[in-house]
């Protein structure tokens, strides 16, 4: 193979040559575009000055500084330069080989008119649609339909390029054979060389004692060598026999057969294993086969070695469809050794049951999910969500190796269709709920769900018309089975609940005027509210009704004014606006109260046809909604009067709001006697709520809302946050949050519940173009510990990122059974690596990044 400073001095000749003699009529050689740059990286005699030497441009290689502007914005942020070729601007070069004729140039030629032979020597071109060909020497056997090229050899075709040291090509076929052969795949950011490489007809390159790599040249992390490698550039896909993977130059993987994608596309084969290591499970390997069964459909298969749990596998099925969307997610750990826990340990020691404290000890474990989306475009549309696990513990123990399935307090299973017309929609669900705090009954079932609503406006007016049928079904008993005091093995306690089912019939007619303009608008509303419900016997007081119901008449109004003036301040102009706003509710008395204690189970919250409903969290937002209460359980009888107003400052230029600061309360003209627990309230105001907005940057959000109690004189909730990403992909958050809560003291005196203060604060800060620095600390002020701290670095270049972690943070794997202060905490180091173009190694990293630091999966997403 030809040495990088040969090539420099070829390209230097090259551009000494005076025009060569044409064999075909009409084409003028062209200057290729790496002997340019190679002419512009000499010395200057008039300037005098000298531009850094590229060692790489016979590769098409140009640095970062070389690049055009547009070019460098579209060169992906880790990538210190990029492969560019050469522009095409020759005759028939945007044509197919086959549907261009061929044309010659050379330095000089001889042809045989006897045997059809031709001989060209000194820089010979050939080109034939948008295939090029280089060479010292050509002899052409038109016969034979053969060219034999010599010398510094340079085949070339949209995104690819082979350059070598002699050279066979069928011109019929396109196939074509090179020894000492360097390639480069611009687009893909691959190149390589191999002792002998074949561009067969199909456009698939096959490479014989070669290597591959999408590392940038000169800084060579990883690369496959070895026998053979086949890369398709049309399918976008490659595969390799007898070889192995070089990181570093070190052999740490060998290969019988691999095969890879070339770009984006997924391909059969296996991926790079998932390790990690931690306390309590020890070594936990996944490795994961990926099967592409057919374009529409593929699976990834994983088995999972757990070492102080024992051996299972997951499986992932996605199918895509006309009509449905499909994807089904299943994996299973047979007999679970329990894990390594020494805290769970003490306490069996201390006579806790075993049971309660490992309750998965020696059981299966498993997983099921299904989630699809089905559509044909039309008036018809379904929806499956469906997650389902052995126990409530499982994420908490196994998590998922490969599995993109997510966890809460509870994993929801809900099935639903629905038809929609020009004005109405109906929609049929059912739906459950799989509870994961284990000292929580289960919730209510919806065995189904069936909405009918309509939608109507004639200009200014606007009909809604909403009807709910749902039956909530749930087992007659149940019985819990906890710890009551850690400090105190006999407090095992059993706690049980009997539960009245129902159906639930809900109807809203609401009536409004929505009129705007410029300067304001008002939307005045009737409404009609109906509820009802039919109740099983079994477990109803005998003095309860069997069909209680209530129905109201409710009277809105939303106003609002905006006023705005322009501005200068500090030399800058901007818009300020006052927006002031009202909103009143007027309600006819709907008694309720057949809907409170209604069942012979204790009062523990289970017996006040509490079925989905619970009060919004107050907010600024809240002062304006025409309901308390989150769900249909309730009728809001609140007859009130809400103010609030609203100022922003505006840059007239972008149109950003540089700040907005937002305040108001509710004032309640009469006691409100619906509520969750039938108890009359009688505070003739609200909370004082205020919002604060900022973006004095466009990569700066600041927000703070404050919940003000003005009776008491107290804040009674309280947050700030700070956000701040910018295009070099510098990411600052800092986070505070207060919530007011009575003080609880244990029998020695230590504090098990207070007001939450809570800080968090994270960052990525990049040091240079390759290394970010990761962080992030949150901390408990109350109970003056911290929840949790990660610290590492991140190294990103243009073919490899590696990430590393150290995180400390609260086990919450006895949350249920041991009380706060009592918490451990648990710490490891975690390793994250990807090989660009080929596979990675772990995904703990890069989830514990996005969950814990707000922006981080932007920041991915800009990064690309």
């Amino acid at each position: 193979m030809l040495e990088a400073s040969r090539w420099r001095r070829l390209a230097l000749a090259i551009r000494q040559i005076p025009r060569p003699h044409p064999l075909a009529i009409g084409f003028l050689a062209t200057q290729p575009l790496w002997g340019q740059g190679a002419l512009a990286q000499t010395a200057d005699p008039v300037a005098g000055s000298v531009e850094e030497y590229n060692p790489y441009l016979y590769l098409d290689w140009l640095p970062a500084d070389q690049l055009p502007p547009s070019r460098r914005a579209a060169m992906p942020a880790a990538c210190s330069g990029a492969f560019v070729a050469p522009p095409a601007d020759y005759p028939d070069a945007a044509l197919l080989p086959q549907d261009a004729p061929m044309r010659a140039t050379a330095d000089t030629s001889q042809q045989s008119l006897v045997d059809g032979t031709a001989e060209l020597r000194g820089n010979v071109r050939i080109t034939q649609g948008y295939r090029q060909l280089f060479a010292d020497e050509v002899d052409v056997n038109r016969t034979q339909s053969t060219a034999y090229l010599r010398g510094a050899i340079e085949l070339r075709e949209p995104n690819l390029l082979v350059r070598g040291r002699a050279a066979e090509v069928h011109t019929d076929s396109r196939a074509a054979a090179i020894e000492d052969a360097t390639y480069v795949i611009h687009d893909q950011y691959v190149h390589g060389s191999a002792s002998y490489a074949t561009r067969e007809a199909s456009g698939e390159l096959i490479l014989t004692q070669g290597d591959y790599t999408r590392c940038e040249p000169g800084n060579v992390f990883w690369r496959m060598t070895g026998g053979e490698i086949a890369i398709d550039n049309v399918e976008r896909q490659g595969t390799a026999r007898d070889v192995r993977l070089e990181v570093l130059d070190v052999p740490v993987f060998y290969f019988p057969y691999l095969r890879f994608p070339v770009g984006d596309a997924r391909l059969s084969g296996f991926l790079f294993p998932s390790i990690s290591n931690s306390d309590e499970n020890g070594w936990d390997v996944a490795i994961p086969y990926y099967w592409n069964i057919a374009p529409q459909l593929d699976a990834t298969i994983v088995p999972r070695y757990i070492q102080y749990r024992g051996s299972g596998a997951e499986v992932e099925v996605r199918h895509l469809s006309p009509w449905f969307n499909t994807e089904v997610r299943a994996a299973g750990l047979p007999n679970d050794k329990g894990g390594d826990d020494e805290d769970a340990r003490s306490l069996i020691r201390q006579g806790f049951p075993e049971d309660l404290v490992l309750p998965a000890k020696g059981k299966d474990r498993w997983l099921a999910n299904i989630e699809q989306q089905g559509s044909s475009g039309g008036p018809w549309r379904t929806k499956i969500d469906y997650t389902k696990v052995s126990d409530p513990d499982y994420f908490r123990d196994l998590d998922t190796a490969n599995l993109s399935v997510s966890a809460e307090t509870a994993l929801s299973q809900s099935a639903q269709a629905g038809l929609s017309g020009e004005h109405w929609q109906a929609t049929l669900r059912a739906q459950e709920y799989q509870q994961l705090v284990k000292d929580r009954f289960e919730t209510y079932s919806q065995l189904p769900r069936l909405n009918i609503d309509g939608d109507y406006r004639w200009g200014d007016l606007a009909l809604a018309l909403q009807h709910e049928v749902t039956s909530w079904d749930h087992d007659e008993e149940e019985t819990i089975r906890f710890i009551a005091d850690v400090g105190n093995p006999d407090s095992v306690t059993e706690r049980t609940r009997n539960f009245v089912n129902a159906r639930r019939m809900r109807i809203d007619y609401e009536l409004d005027w929505d009129k705007q303009w410029l300067w304001g608008y008002i939307t005045p509303g009737l409404a009609f509210r109906y509820l009802s419900y039919s109740l099983d016997n079994e477990f109803l007081r005998p003095d309860a009704s069997s069909s209680p119901e209530a129905s109201a008449g409710q009277v809105t109004l939303d106003t609002g004014l905006f006023f705005e003036r322009n501005a200068t301040a500090f030399g800058r102009d901007y818009v300020q606006t006052l927006e002031p706003r009202l909103f009143a509710l007027g309600s006819s008395r709907a008694d309720q109260s057949d809907f409170i204690d209604v069942s012979t189970s204790p009062s523990d919250g289970g017996n006040d046809l509490l079925f989905d409903t619970s009060l919004f969290t107050f907010s600024y937002d809240q002062l304006f909604r025409d309901s308390r209460f989150t769900g249909k359980d309730r009728i809001d009888d609140a007859d009130r009067v809400a103010l609030g107003l609203t100022s922003r400052i505006i840059d007239p230029s972008s149109g950003r709001d540089l700040f907005t600061l937002s305040g108001g309360q509710i004032f309640y003209l009469q006691d409100r006697e619906t509520t969750l627990r039938g108890i009359v309230e009688d505070a003739p105001r609200s909370e004082f709520a205020a919002r604060l907005e900022s973006y004095p940057i466009e990569s700066m959000r600041i927000a703070s809302e404050l919940i003000y109690d003005d009776d008491r004189g107290e804040m009674n909730r309280g947050n700030f946050s700070l956000r701040y990403l910018d295009d070099d992909l510098r990411l600052f958050n800092l986070g505070y949050r207060y919530l007011r809560q009575e003080e609880e003291f244990d029998l020695d005196d230590n504090l098990i519940r207070g007001p939450v203060r809570q800080v968090d604060a994270s960052m990525v800060l990049p040091v240079s173009a390759s290394l970010s620095i990761l962080a992030r600390a949150n901390y408990d002020i109350t109970f003056d510990r911290e929840l949790e701290y990660l610290a590492g670095i991140e190294y990103d270049s243009c073919c490899y990122r590696a990430r590393v972690a150290w995180r400390r943070t609260l086990d919450n794997n006895l949350a249920d059974v041991v009380q706060p202060e009592d918490l451990t905490f648990d710490e490891g180091i975690y390793l994250e690596i990807q090989l660009k173009g080929l596979a990675g190694l772990g995904t703990t990293v890069t989830r514990m990044l996005s969950q814990g630091i707000p922006n981080f999966a932007q920041r991915e997403l800009l990064k690309q």
